[in-house]
């Protein structure tokens, strides 16, 4: 019972919708390998340069109002579907509703892994009063959100979560304030994608009709995961063209000058290495999840057995030169953007913790020394 009254009394930290808070709070729940990103554009190249995604979240700010009439809703008992109870653990509900629907492709860890167990035959509503009953998940939220003395006034408007996402073969919409999902239409995991553009875009043009603030948010694997899968394919890749060409002309290297490309290829690595990470090691190493071709996974694998097939047997000499020149390039770029996400993530994790800090005995005691010396009337009287 003691439990049970310091979680009714402790209550949910403000959290402002931005990708490293929620990144943070997948992270601090136990999941591994995942990230939040928003999607400012409904852009289709933009959407499918983000894949694989896991769902897509629409944040909606505005008073919740209850509906006088029976909403359209599916009963299916593989959806795992949890009302918005507390409002202000709408993120919370947000990503619960996307991590705990993609259990076959993340890995959501022990404490989500029984909680959804524990609730799984529950109803929606009682499933989100045991997310406000759980002190793993009320720890993971509130070590992410703003210690502030500051709470909204009562009555404010609220983040609403809406997610979409493939579950068995259709497009599912949860939505946190209706009493169970919505099956959308048919799909498959290429496909899923489009149906959910289409189904965002006629969302967003009624809300910017009934000015009703909002974001969109994709939950994405790690980019550190996807970038390093990518280098390792590279330099399988750059293995199979540089072998091919071996057998088809022994002397390349020195006719195309092979050795120059290669010496400014290390070159443009290393000085990136020292400008852009500033850590000293090698870049192949700065996120060990994938070292070897063997650590990709088979579909992976596949598919890069085909891309040497078809872009690398049988090509004319000049042409394997090219494909080995713009592999190069292109290991750079990820090379470039795998440090940015490095940079990203520490830089998330510094803010969390910022954000933990109680900043006002600090601010406090500081202006009282300035009153104490009178530089704060003269700063005013400046300002005047």
């Amino acid at each position: 019972m003691a439990q049970r009254e310091s979680l009714e009394d402790d209550p949910w930290l403000l959290i402002e919708p931005d990708p490293g808070s929620l990144s943070q709070l997948c992270t601090r729940m136990g999941v591994k390998g995942v990230q939040v990103e928003p999607i400012p554009s409904l852009n289709r190249d933009f959407i499918r340069d983000l894949r694989p995604i896991y769902g897509i979240t629409l944040l909606l700010r505005h008073k919740p109002e209850k509906s006088h009439r029976d909403e359209m809703y599916t009963t299916n008992n593989n959806v795992y579907f949890v009302n918005q109870v507390v409002h202000d653990a709408y993120a919370m509900y947000a990503m619960l509703s996307v991590l705990l629907n993609r259990e076959e492709s993340i890995d959501l860890g022990s404490e989500l892994l029984n909680f959804k167990e524990f609730t799984g035959d529950f109803p929606p509503m009682l499933k989100g009063l045991s997310v406000t009953n759980s002190k793993a998940l009320k720890d993971a939220h509130n070590g992410v959100g703003r210690r502030s003395p500051r709470r909204p006034a009562r009555g404010d408007n609220t983040y609403h979560y809406i997610s979409y996402l493939p579950i068995g073969g259709h497009l599912w919409e949860l939505d946190g304030f209706k009493r169970g999902p919505l099956r959308l239409v048919p799909c498959t995991e290429n496909s899923w994608l489009d149906a959910a553009r289409a189904e965002l875009q006629r969302k967003l043009d009624m809300y910017q009709r009934q000015q009703i603030p909002f974001s969109v948010w994709s939950i994405i694997e790690d980019r550190r995961q996807v970038y390093q899968r990518r280098l390792v394919r590279k330099a399988y890749l750059r293995s199979a063209i540089e072998r091919q060409l071996d057998y088809c002309d022994p002397s390349w290297r020195t006719t195309f000058r092979a050795q120059q490309w290669e010496d400014e290829y290390k070159h443009a690595l290393e000085t990136f290495t020292k400008e852009r990470c500033k850590r000293g090691a090698a870049m192949h190493i700065l996120y060990p999840t994938c070292r070897s071709v063997e650590d990709l996974p088979a579909q992976d694998r596949a598919e890069l057995d085909a891309e040497i097939e078809t872009s690398v047997v049988g090509r004319p000499v000049q042409e394997l030169v090219d494909l080995w020149l713009q592999n190069q390039d292109d290991s750079i770029r990820l090379y470039a953007r795998l440090s940015e996400e490095l940079e990203k993530h520490e830089s998330h994790e510094h803010n969390t913790s910022r954000r933990q800090h109680d900043y006002t005995p600090f601010i406090r005691t500081f202006i009282s020394r300035l009153v104490a010396r009178g530089h704060l009337q003269r700063m005013v009287a400046d300002i005047s």
